[in-house]
């Protein structure tokens, strides 16, 4: 059986209040392409289909209308998981409708047993191809209500719980394979330890922790003590496990058959550099899958610069030469990481402006901002709400060693603000 994988698709998504609409319809479109040339009989979303749980009519729109337009291709069957995201009520909702187009969606497990989690495959003639255990997103709550009639569920924990689900549906679609010779593959959306990086062999770096300098991360949301679950939890029989909710390509546990397809999406700007991949899997009963990462065109671009003032200017040319030459909407998340401090807004505002590309956000290290200037927030997202005259009071607060909404500060700041303008702006017309 051949099948894609992918997840965490966030429609609706809008990083930074960027509008993105195009981006995800020029990606469905490029997806039903790719899903004809490979010929996959079955595609899998393993979660986060939305970026919220309310998400726009123009994301459900898009979500319909390219469900609706795999009828046309061999592609006999969708399978569709509820993520972290996600309203399991909203996807949900259409879930008969959809069946009848062998469109299988489970939003999530509440008013489900284990048997409406597993789902026959079939071609285009009717005949069993595979079978999927379609399981999503689950808080663990909704983990143990699910098990809630059963005695010995008290004495399990979380952790136990997700491996005896795991076991039980499994179990259940071997009842359901019976004697025939097909794979079994599986879903989740969750986050799995023993992770490759995202620098190795399986594409790109990405731990659920964030770095000092960094905002952005590809896990928004951890899942309570299921947040680290181990890849045994998993039968080791399943010939696929496809999973959702880290946003890099990866394997679990450097095991073949249990993988992550990442988003095709960029979802922070420490993505930037992270290439996006949907995965097409071609697996057979007991044997090891065949897997190939397509990459993801890009129909947005996304940098992220660091380094001191004169890098950064170079960085912005740089990419200006590019966009002149091959345009395309690109948006750049700017960091000042050594040097002296100094208001990038005013510092670039020439490499900026009526440039082919949109600057999202200006930031400064701790480093330079401990150095520079007293009264920035350590957790500041974007310099770009500080103005020129903020700026000039951090300085003060900086030099007297003052916190800067002090009786002292606000003392010199109110004597020398009317130079400091009259400064900026002669400096402006020299």
């Amino acid at each position: 059986m051949k099948f894609i994988h992918t997840a965490d698709w966030h429609l609706g998504n809008t990083m930074h209040d960027i509008e993105r609409s195009k981006e995800t319809g020029a990606f469905l479109e490029w997806l039903k392409r790719e899903i004809q040339e490979v010929g996959a009989e079955a595609l899998v979303i393993a979660g986060d289909v939305f970026d919220v749980v309310n998400p726009s009519n123009v994301a459900k729109t898009q979500y319909y209308r390219f469900l609706a337009s795999l009828l046309d291709t061999k592609c006999s069957n969708v399978v569709v998981v509820g993520g972290n995201h996600d309203s399991g009520t909203l996807l949900d909702a259409p879930a008969e409708v959809l069946a009848a187009l062998n469109i299988n969606v489970v939003g999530s497990i509440n008013n489900r047993k284990v048997e409406d989690l597993v789902v026959e495959l079939k071609d285009s003639q009717g005949n069993a191809i595979g079978i999927c255990c379609a399981v999503p997103f689950m808080r663990n709550l909704e983990l143990e209500q699910f098990y809630k009639s059963s005695e010995k569920s008290e004495d399990l924990s979380d952790e136990d719980l997700l491996k005896r689900l795991y076991a039980d549906v499994y179990r259940r679609a071997v009842e359901l394979r019976g004697e025939r010779d097909i794979p079994i593959v599986a879903t989740g959306h969750l986050y799995a330890s023993n992770l490759s990086g995202r620098n190795g062999e399986d594409g790109a770096s990405m731990a659920a922790g964030v770095s000092e300098n960094s905002v952005d991360d590809g896990v928004r949301e951890v899942v309570g003590t299921l947040g680290n679950v181990d890849v045994e939890t998993f039968p080791a029989e399943l010939d696929y496990v496809a999973l959702g909710h880290i946003h890099y390509t990866t394997m679990v546990a450097k095991n073949p058959k249990v993988r992550y397809s990442g988003s095709p999406f960029v979802m922070g700007f420490d993505e930037a550099n992270c290439k996006r991949y949907v995965l097409a899997v071609d697996v057979a009963s007991k044997g090891v899958p065949v897997v190939e990462k397509i990459e993801v065109p890009k129909a947005m671009r996304f940098e992220q610069f660091k380094g001191d003032l004169e890098t950064l200017r170079q960085k912005l040319r740089n990419l200006e030469k590019e966009l002149v030459e091959n345009p395309v909407e690109t948006y750049v998340d700017l960091l000042l990481t050594s040097g002296n401090f100094v208001s990038l807004n005013d510092a670039l505002e020439s490499e900026e402006a009526g440039k082919h590309f949109v600057v999202k956000r200006h930031r400064i290290s701790r480093e330079v901002l401990h150095n520079g200037a007293v009264g920035i927030d350590d957790g500041v997202e974007s310099t770009k709400q500080y103005t020129k005259e903020d700026y000039f009071r951090m300085l003060i607060a900086s030099n007297v060693k003052d916190n800067a909404e002090s009786e002292n500060v606000n003392k010199i700041y109110d004597k020398f603000i009317g130079l400091f303008n009259e400064a900026v702006s002669k400096a402006h017309e020299a």
